[in-house]
């Protein structure tokens, strides 16, 4: 066949290894490899070297003693999408993630050992994690068995539940992530909110079914997640307005939770007669060992900076620090905690010990191993107190050390 002036020449337009390789990304000239995925006729073009170079398992599949033959690697485990993006990074270091395909992105770094694109999509999560993503990156890590991510997704939803079941996301999800969720303690949402979110999701369940919405087919869509719902801790007027008018329910159960919340004692072996779900307390811990008037303080005018070494003696969630503060009514703050900086206006407050100061939360509470040691570090621009602190506190069964001159600590206990 033919070789172009062009194909023979175009090495030399492009002044940069990158430019070059960027290139030659799904170019089939010299191409020695290539790949295709599921429910797709698309080939994507690669050159065995270059994959090598970027992971070991490659270079095992394409240089080792049983080396891949086969000139298509089909792969049944991902989409054309994800796979794109992952040869892309191979070529370029550069990745076009999406809600969508980051999770199976995600999947085929750790799968090919590709640390560096993890990394880059760990980074991705951090930064696009919201209540219309959370279900979508909470089904792909189930998927992929990515726990950490998992988790993340479950505190999220804990912490924001009232937000994401309100999101249009929340009526895609399938009905064994429903159930799930349905049955968790820490939720923080009111219960007949919760109701009216999974009656909506029955609706869109029975559409993804080409079935009628009526009340048979959608209490069948709920399946067991209707028995974690908690109308034992609704009010009467909740259950009376949204429940037992919903036909979701017989009416024999209708009657039992009439009862229950009524005031009768009644059990049963299929609902979950819960009034309440078990959210974690918010705990706070002081560091001094008390106030006397102004005895053991001092003041820093203008720009004070301080930090503060503290670790638990169990796994905790820290939530935020209070610090304190004089009588001035505005306080510019930054906050930097593990990978986390908060940067803002505070305005001056007095807790219920009569002492000056403000709480600086997180957005998202961060999750602190026992015995781990933490680094806090406060720049506080206005006037400020200053003093010793304790070394040892405990709270609620939890040993705390400090070693800097923060007010207050705010964390709660770990889910078990």
């Amino acid at each position: 066949m033919a070789t172009s002036q062009q194909e023979l020449d175009w090495q030399s337009t492009k002044k940069t290894v990158l430019e070059r390789s960027r290139h030659m990304f799904n170019n089939p000239f010299m191409s020695d490899i290539a790949f295709s995925c599921e429910d797709s006729d698309k080939k994507f073009f690669a050159h065995k070297y270059v994959l090598a170079t970027s992971s070991a398992v490659f270079y095992a599949m394409f240089y080792g003693e049983l080396a891949e033959k086969n000139p298509v690697v089909h792969l049944s485990d991902t989409d054309e999408e994800s796979l794109e993006e992952f040869l892309r990074f191979l070529y370029t270091d550069e990745c076009n993630l999406t809600t969508d395909t980051v999770t199976f992105v995600c999947y085929l770094a750790k799968k090919y050992i590709v640390p560096s694109l993890a990394q880059k999509c760990f980074e991705y999560f951090d930064a696009n994690f919201g209540a219309e993503n959370v279900f979508i990156l909470l089904q792909q890590a189930i998927q992929f068995d990515e726990n950490k991510l998992e988790e993340k997704c479950w505190d999220f939803i804990d912490s924001k539940t009232n937000e994401v079941v309100a999101d249009d996301g929340f009526s895609d999800i399938n009905q064994a992530t429903l159930v799930e969720l349905v049955k968790r303690e820490p939720l923080n949402v009111e219960e007949v909110d919760l109701f009216k979110a999974v009656l909506k999701w029955s609706e869109a369940e029975c559409s993804r079914k080409g079935i009628k919405a009526n009340t048979k087919n959608k209490r069948a869509a709920m399946g067991n997640a209707i028995y974690q719902i908690r109308f034992a801790s609704m009010t009467l007027q909740d259950f009376a307005q949204n429940v037992s008018q919903s036909g979701i329910l017989t009416p024999e159960e209708i009657l039992l939770f009439y009862e229950k919340l009524g005031g009768a004692e009644r059990t049963s072996e299929v609902w979950n007669m819960s009034k309440t779900r078990a959210k974690k307390e918010i705990l706070r811990c002081g560091i001094f060992d008390g106030y006397y008037g102004s005895r053991g303080f001092s003041f820093f005018e203008s720009t004070w900076e301080d930090t503060l070494g503290i670790s638990f003696s169990k796994p905790v969630k820290f939530h935020g620090v209070r610090l304190l503060s004089n009588e001035q009514e505005e306080y510019n703050v930054k906050l930097e905690v593990l990978s986390q900086i908060i940067e803002k206006k505070f305005h001056l407050e007095q807790d219920n010990r009569g002492i000056s100061g403000f709480d600086v939360m997180l957005p998202e509470p961060i999750k602190v191993q026992a015995n781990v040691p933490v680094l806090l570090k406060a720049t506080i621009t206005g006037c400020c107190w200053h003093s010793s602190v304790r070394k040892t506190v405990e709270t609620n069964g939890i040993t705390i050390n400090f070693a800097s001159h923060f007010d207050e600590i705010i964390f709660s206990e770990m889910s078990k």
